[in-house]
């Protein structure tokens, strides 16, 4: 059986790492808002049968976790979560923590993806028993004259490397000097 992975939010500049996931031989559950964008990432996969589109909107909790506990049940426990979740769904990756941790009997890693803010605060998330929690931080990238935002491709490059190299916490681009960010 194949491993199973979950991305939240691989419709938009994840959807690269959901493609890659595939590539590398996992069963990939991928959640999504929008069905459209959701079946256009099934579509782009080199493996149609290896992804399970999953339309819900993570910032309604309860249906949020009706389909994280329906999809392991359907494909298997979730050995690899990566998670982009916006900062007005404050209890959503917890909800989906201690699921995934109360659901599997083995450890399993959690690459959570945020914003380059992220480096400002430095309260720790509660991690769960069993789950391994990464911090994937997006910066920007900064040349001699300008800054600029990272692209979804560059985006995506930088969450696969750290998912290879399964680091504790990784940065995508620069955060310094902050100052100079767009």
């Amino acid at each position: 059986m194949k491993p199973h992975v979950l991305v939240v939010g691989g419709t938009g500049m994840l959807k690269e790492v959901c493609l890659w996931l595939v590539d590398q031989g996992y069963n990939v559950s991928v959640i999504g808002r929008t069905q459209e964008r959701l079946n256009d990432v099934v579509k782009q996969a080199c493996d149609s049968s290896s992804i399970s589109p999953i339309s819900v909107d993570y910032r309604n909790e309860e249906h949020f976790l009706k389909e994280i506990i329906e999809i392991q049940h359907k494909r298997g426990p979730i050995t690899l979560a990566v998670c982009w979740i916006h900062s007005d769904a404050p209890n959503a990756l917890r909800i989906l923590a201690e699921t995934l941790s109360n659901l599997s009997p083995n450890p399993w890693r959690l690459f959570h993806v945020r914003g380059s803010t992220a480096h400002l605060s430095q309260v720790p998330m509660p991690v769960p028993e069993r789950c391994l929690y990464r911090q994937i931080v997006l910066g920007f990238i900064l040349s001699d004259t300008s800054s600029r935002w990272l692209t979804n491709k560059e985006i995506a490059t930088g969450i696969i490397k750290a998912i290879q190299r399964d680091q504790v916490k990784c940065v995508v681009g620069t955060l310094e000097p902050w100052e100079k960010r767009p």
